[in-house]
């Protein structure tokens, strides 16, 4: 069974964005303890869901490409993406006037609710069906046919 590039994006997207809210309910939980082996490996493991997601979706740009070209704009669109972010990430900390390690779990609470909802829109879309191999299309018509 093969699985759809969108659907992979859609699940990869969500499982990063709770991973995201688990580390941050444990560093509120603790009072701003962020030295946890736990929080680390959740923010990693967010960030490698969320590098999934946006490669996936990154794939399915070009859905008439080689799947070498595929390839690369899926990378290319996670790197966009995580470039963005980090823009994101600095105007959020650089308004932010509270305590340092509550401004940092405010720009993860963003990003967790960005894939969230990226992941939630994705599985709200429409799938295209595939084209059937039974119900091909007549071939178009040559000669005095054509004509008419």
């Amino acid at each position: 069974m093969r699985m759809d590039p969108r659907r992979i994006a859609s699940i990869f997207a969500v499982l990063g964005g709770v991973g995201w809210l688990a580390k941050v309910f444990l560093i509120w939980r603790s009072g701003g303890e962020t030295e946890s082996l736990l929080v680390w490996g959740l923010a990693v493991a967010g960030w490698a869901a969320f590098a999934v997601a946006l490669g996936a979706a990154g794939y399915t740009l070009v859905e008439k490409a080689p799947v070498w070209l595929r390839g690369v704009v899926a990378v290319a669109t996670a790197l966009l993406v995580l470039m963005l972010w980090q823009l994101l990430d600095q105007g959020i900390k650089a308004t932010y006037d509270g305590e340092t390690w509550l401004r940092d779990e405010l720009s993860v609470v963003v990003a967790a609710l960005i894939a969230l909802g990226m992941g939630f829109w994705g599985f709200s879309r429409r799938r295209p069906e595939p084209p059937s191999r039974s119900r091909r299309a007549a071939p178009p018509a040559r000669g005095r046919r054509a004509a008419r």
